[in-house]
This record gives structure tokens, sequence and C-alpha cells, in this order.
């Protein structure tokens, strides 16, 4: 699966429901040592077999295989599921990187730093709340900076309908735990013990 860099802030993503709003890994985005993308289920090769069923693994694939075998569905549209799913998978994966980029860059736009920087004192272990200091940056400088950061991305995911307003309220008040939990964290994972991801 690739070498797994350490999570810098991981701890400060905020589940809501079935969205997760990544709060900060600068480190995961800025860092060359990536996962391989990961093949959606079913996503393999579809090639018929038997009864038209289609050759899959996983608990969807094997919905799939069931829905071949009775007729609802041609080996041709289960094929269609598994692209769209595979595609989906590469789109989120694209848009979690987005997002950490967006936050480097403003974590280091903060600090006064780049986000080359910050990543390179992260990867030392340095974490995000020592480099500002060094720069002679108070802490809740940049932990406006990211809180506002978050915000946005939390209205915007309200605007557009992924979640429901009560949903956004309730990911700002988690904001402050987040927050102090990516400006402590560091290369190592290491951070002050805050808000844990997951729903």
């Amino acid at each position: 699966m690739g070498k797994r860099l350490a999570a810098v802030g991981a701890a400060a993503a905020i589940g809501i429901g079935g969205l997760t709003v990544a709060a900060v890994n600068p480190l995961s985005v800025a860092g060359a040592q990536d996962k391989p993308a990961a093949e959606a289920p079913g996503s393999g090769s579809a090639g018929a077999k038997g009864k038209g069923k289609v050759d899959r693994n996983g608990p969807l694939d094997r919905a799939l295989d069931g829905l071949v075998a009775d007729g609802t569905l041609t080996t041709e549209q289960a094929t269609k599921v598994t692209d769209a799913l595979t595609a989906e998978v590469a789109e989120g994966r694209q848009a979690r990187k987005d997002r950490r980029a967006e936050t480097l860059a403003v974590v280091a736009d903060a600090v006064g730093s780049t986000p080359d920087e910050v990543r390179a004192a992260l990867k030392d272990g340095t974490s995000i709340a020592a480099q500002a200091e060094a720069n002679g940056v108070e802490r809740q400088v940049v932990a406006d900076a990211l809180t506002k950061s978050m915000s946005a991305r939390i209205d915007e995911a309200v605007k557009a309908g992924t979640i429901t307003g009560d949903k956004g309220a309730k990911a700002k008040k988690k904001l402050p735990k987040a927050v102090d939990r990516t400006l402590d964290a560091d290369g190592s994972g290491r951070g002050r013990k805050g808000l844990r991801g997951g729903n």
C-alpha cells in the first residue's frame, strides 16, 4: 500500500454524517509518498462468467453479481456501475488532495512562510504552532486563518447541498478543537489530544 506518512492533524477531520470535512493534513499532500490509487470494488476486469455472472470480489461486487444473475441488471449495466464508482473514488481522492493543498497554503501564508517550507518543517517534527512562534507570529493568528478557511469550506458544502445547515453548524462547533489539534501536531503524528476523525 506504499509508505504511510504520519498524519499531521488527521484527528482534526470533522465527521458530519456521511461527509468528512478534512481539517488539515499538510504533510500528506506535500509528501511524495502518497498511497497508490486504490481500486474501487469491482473495478477490475468484469468479464462474463457462467450464466452472465460478472467475476467480482467484495460485498458490492457480490451484490452486483446477484443482480446480474437474477436478471435485474445486465453485465454491461453492472460494469457501468463499477466504472462510475471508480470515477467517484478518483474524484474524491483529488478533492481531498486539493483541500489539503489549500489548507497548507493558508498555513504558510499565516506563518509567513511557503508551503514547501511548512512541509519540510513538519517532516522534521516542527509543529505549525512552533513554526509560527519561530517566525514571531502569534498562535491565534494562524488559528484564525485556519478557522476562516475551514468555516468557508463548510459553508460551501451547505450551499452545494452536500450537508444540511444543521450539520454545518455542528461541524463549526468542532472547529476550535480541530484547529488546536492541527496546530500542535507534528510530522511524527504526535499532538495534543483533541478531536478524533470519523463520524
